[in-house]
């Protein structure tokens, strides 16, 4: 299980939260004072179908917003998830708690810090044969790879994938690997903004991997970070994720706090019954 217990500043943790809603915009977004309802129909990932909160304090008149909040995502057709970081007020948790939700979706955000990141990073000359491409580019390599995992690449899953990545304002970073007849080997996909690199989607075709591919995706990521100013890099993974995190660890990357999803018995019931309806490779929330 990660741990929840952050070890960054409250100012950097609120940070890397708004860059994780900056860098995966969601379809829709309502927002209420701190607390920011994250919604996109037909897509299964939690990220952009919860519930996040921006300041541990903003817990005022919390059951009556939660009610509000939970009728919202019903309209919306989407199953109700409340996204836990260490900026979730108490009293959100307490009603969570008391009510017996759901816990899952177990994960950490790991960070890099810049004297980390520079002494790590590489010329971002192309010498590493990794070279940056457009997002079409990224998305058919990424469905050809394979994606993450299966259901991300059914074709409704790349059609949103597109869709949501296509919404970034900020600065977006694709890179794909190839093999010598220009075949995808590996993709990776970056956001930069205000001093900070995000990492998310990595990669790596099934034969491709525990070759150090993996690694130098990463890196070339890093290096275009420092080249562009960044002063931290940062990246999810989840806690089930051993090969990931044995990679992330490797690089440098440490464990900055933890975060993870909770659903009333209602939206867990909701999730189970979708997942039951969908045909085998297109299940899992994201």
């Amino acid at each position: 299980m990660p741990d929840d217990a952050p070890s960054l500043g409250l100012a950097t943790l609120k940070a890397l939260e708004e860059a994780n809603l900056n860098g995966f915009p969601s379809e829709r977004s309502v927002v209420d004072g701190a607390w920011v309802a994250r919604l996109s129909p037909g897509n299964p990932a939690r990220r952009v179908n919860s519930l996040n909160v921006m300041d541990p304090l903003d817990g005022r008149d919390a059951r009556q917003r939660l009610a509000e909040m939970q009728v919202l995502f019903a309209r919306n057709g989407v199953p109700f998830h409340l996204r836990h970081t260490p900026l979730t007020p108490p009293e959100l948790v307490e009603i969570a708690d008391t009510e017996g939700w759901t816990r899952t979706g177990e994960t950490d955000v790991w960070v890099l810090e810049q004297t980390d990141l520079t002494a790590g990073a590489i010329a971002a000359d192309g010498s590493d044969g990794i070279r940056p491409v457009d997002l079409e580019t990224f998305i058919t390599a990424f469905g050809t790879i394979g994606g993450t995992r299966e259901e991300a690449v059914t074709i409704l899953a790349l059609q949103r994938l597109a869709e949501a990545l296509g919404r970034v304002a900020v600065k977006r970073l694709t890179f794909l690997a190839e093999d010598e007849k220009g075949a995808p080997l590996g993709v990776v996909l970056a956001v930069a903004e205000r001093g900070m690199l995000g990492i998310y989607d990595l990669a790596v075709r099934p034969e491709a991997r525990r070759k150090g591919l993996g690694a130098r995706l990463v890196t070339r990521c890093l290096a275009e970070g420092a080249a562009r100013g960044c002063r931290l890099a940062w990246l999810q993974v989840t806690a089930e994720n051993a090969a990931a995190r044995a990679l992330y660890r490797r690089i440098g990357f440490r464990s900055g706090y933890g975060y993870h999803y909770r659903l009333p018995q209602e939206a867990a019931g909701m999730v189970s019954k979708t997942l039951q309806q969908r045909p085998e490779t297109e299940r899992g929330t994201g």
